[in-house]
Order: C-alpha cells, then structure tokens, then sequence
C-alpha cells in the first residue's frame, strides 16, 4: 500500500510540475518589470507594482507543496512564498529526489532554459498511508469474530465424519462387540474403522470364551458341590456327638460357600448374556413381595424383612423380572448379612419408581463406601460372602438401564446403609 501510495502522489508532483512551468514561463516572459525574483503568495503582494499586489482575501493558500523557477544560469526567479531562497543552484538534481527529507520533482524545460522544482511540505503521505490501513484494518478487526465462527463452522463440518466414528466406537463395550461398517465413513476413516471392527472381532471372540467357560464351569460345578455337600451332611449326622464332627462341620461351610460362589459365577454370565433388559414394562411388585416372603420363610432370617408398598399398587419397570428378582434377593441379603444381627431390613417404594432397601448398623467411611460394587471387593467386615452381589446387582440394574445408588447412614438417621433402585422405564429409554 505504501509503494502504491508513492506511486501516486509522485504522479502528482510530475504532474504538478508539467502544468506550472509552461504557465511559469509563459509569465516570465510576458512580464517586462524590471523585478529580479518574483514571489508568489496567496495573501499577500508579490512586490511588482502590478494589479495582483492586492491581497486575495479569502482564499486559503494550498502549503502540501511549493515550488520554485530557475534560469538558465540557475538563477532563482521565481518562487513560492514557502519555499526556501537559499538552495544552491543545481540542488536537486533533475528528476524525483530527496531535499531535507522532503519529496522533490525538478523538471527543465529545453527550449527556454527555465526548469522547476516541486517541493512536497506536508505529511500526506503518512497520513493518507495510515488513514488506509485504518480504513482497511477496523472492518477486519471487525470480521475477525465472524472469521472465527466461519473456522469453527468449517472445523465442525470437516470433523463431524470424525465425530460420528467416535460415536460408533464409545457405543462399544463389553456387551456391544459388534465390528464397525466402514460403509458409512469417508474413505480416509474408512481403514480405521476396518482396524478397530478386527480388533473388536478378536475381542468379542476371546470375551466369548471366557464367559462360556465361566459359565459352564458354574454349571457343571453345581452337581458335585451339591453331592459333596449332601455327603458331608449324611457323614455328620453319622459322626454326631463325636470329636470328628468339628472338622466336617468346616467342611460343611466351605461347600456351601463354593455353591454360593458358583451360583453367583453363574449370575455373572446371565448378566454378559444381557438378559436384564425388556421390551416392555412390566409390573415388579409381584417378584419383589415373593422375594421378600421366600427370605422371610425359607432362611435364617426369618421374619427380618420389613416390606412397606406404600401407596404403590404396581411397579412398571423395562427389566426381566427374574433379573429384578435377583437384584432384590443380593441387596436384601448383604443388607441381612451386613447390619446389626437382630436388626430388621426395611424394603420401601419410593417416589418416582424408586425402590429404597435400608439396614442398620455402623455407618460406613465414605471411601470404603465408594469401593464397594466392585467384584470380590468387600467391606470391613467378617460376615460370609463373596464379593460379588452388590456388583450384580449394579451390573443387572444398569444394564436394564436404571441405577443404583449406596450411602451411608441412611438418609435422616446416623446409622446404617441405604441402597436406592431408580427403575428403568421405557419412555426413558
């Protein structure tokens, strides 16, 4: 901008000087005053006894430049009023050149010796160079926010291919292993995708063996616990009253605790099998009063469940009802197993499809609370367990899609463990 704005304005001295010396001369030579420098002012007389010795009033006088005319000697003959008296003769040279740091244009006219020198005063230059770049420079200041939004537009578009990849792969999980269709991806995600649907092929195959190993060895595990377990049985009631009996009275237990170890390997799979989620809602409350009723009948707990419907008439929830059942059955017994001995452990429907389980006991520390729900992670506790029923039952009701929520104490109270099931419905699935 600046070159371009050199260009001009020295145009304009060149100019300039190719209309004021024809006119110069022309007067010199008309004039036969015996004066030895004319002075040309715009307010003032010029000193020739003529009738432009009257001050033109009114008339602002043009200082951007000045001028002045020499002879062919180089003598000064005529010049503006702003223009300096004292420049030694052959200063500046012909053409643009620089005087005191001032733009100058010196043109001599062949034909009659006079030549002229246009002198630049003002700062027009820097001044019209920095009113451009304001005028250029605020409107895209101003576009810098919609230059930014246009980025951020054409980042989004170009990413949402991306994006859409992303989406495919967070959707990924233990129980969704199915391979990605590089169909529906540009040709450039299209490898990635083919890469991570192998990848999730030989995982899928490697989970699947796992789980149907865990499975069947639950299963076929089951018949000779329970044949050992009813050997042990009959060898006590034959070694009763006698010293052997506390040794298979121990290995009474350890069965027991096999059997309930391989039923809950076998819930375990039921869950990767993704049995949980339903359809449809279903009414739950006549699997949560069985299992309340079978607990309070056929167990050593007899009589320790408190269950209270409230104002509840059915339970929708979009589970299995054997899922359900499973979950309650966990969460009652650790909270039977878990809290003061002779305590009662209160069932309770709650607003908005809610179920609370409540027990008493000690509070728990927060960070003991927050471990707890993973597999074979227990509390600080000596009752008999495995580790593993608050992780089914976490496991069973989330993969339904509803929640599961611990804290301690319970909620209003300083005691005791609160489990809260939010059950899932279909309208929010």
């Amino acid at each position: 901008m600046q070159h371009e704005l050199n260009e001009a304005y020295d145009d304009s001295l060149r100019a300039s000087a190719l209309r004021l010396l024809p006119l110069a001369v022309h007067d010199l030579r008309e004039r036969d005053h015996g004066v030895d420098r004319l002075i040309v002012s715009g307010d003032r007389e010029d000193g020739d006894g003529d009738e432009d010795d009257f001050p033109r009033d009114g008339v602002k006088h043009d200082a951007s430049f000045t001028y002045f005319v020499r002879d062919q000697a180089g003598t000064l003959v005529l010049r503006d009023e702003h223009a300096r008296d004292d420049i030694p003769a052959g200063e500046p040279p012909e053409g643009f050149g620089e005087l005191d740091g001032q733009r100058t244009f010196a043109l001599d006219d062949l034909r009659s010796g006079y030549s002229i020198v246009i002198i630049e005063l003002s700062d027009r230059r820097v001044t019209a160079l920095r009113d451009s770049v304001a005028a250029l420079g605020l409107p895209l200041l101003a576009l810098i926010p919609l230059i930014a939004g246009g980025v951020w537009l054409a980042m989004r578009l170009a990413l949402r291919p991306l994006e859409a990849l992303r989406h495919d792969i967070a959707q990924r999980d233990s129980r969704n292993l199915e391979p990605l269709h590089s169909d529906r991806h540009p040709a450039e995600l299209a490898p990635i995708a083919d890469a991570v649907g192998a990848l999730l092929g030989r995982l899928k195959s490697a989970l699947d063996a796992e789980r149907a190993f865990a499975a069947r060895g639950a299963h076929e595990l089951r018949t000779p616990i329970a044949g050992a377990l009813a050997q042990t049985q009959q060898l006590a009631d034959e070694l009763a009253g006698k010293p052997e009996i506390g040794r298979v009275r121990e290995i009474e237990a350890a069965l027991k605790r096999l059997s309930q170890l391989s039923e809950k390997l076998l819930q375990l799979a039921r869950i990767e099998a993704g049995f949980a989620k339903a359809d449809s809602e279903i009414d739950q409350l006549p699997a949560l009063k069985m299992v309340v009723r079978d607990i309070n009948a056929s167990t050593a707990w007899r009589d320790r469940v408190r269950f209270d419907p409230g104002a509840a008439e059915t339970l929708p929830a979009a589970m299995d009802p054997d899922g359900f059942a499973i979950v309650l059955r966990n969460l009652i017994e650790n909270g039977l197993k878990h809290g003061a001995p002779t305590a009662p452990v209160r069932v309770l429907v709650g607003p908005a499809n809610t179920l609370h389980i409540q027990n008493e006991g000690a509070p728990l520390d927060p960070a003991e609370l927050a471990q707890l729900g993973r597999p074979f992670v227990r509390g600080g506790t000596t009752a008999d367990g495995s580790g593993l029923g608050l992780s089914i039952a976490r496991g069973i009701i989330e993969q339904a899609g509803g929640s599961l929520a611990l804290s301690s104490p319970v909620p209003g109270t300083t005691s005791g463990v609160e489990a809260v099931i939010k059950l899932p419905r279909r309208e929010a699935q």
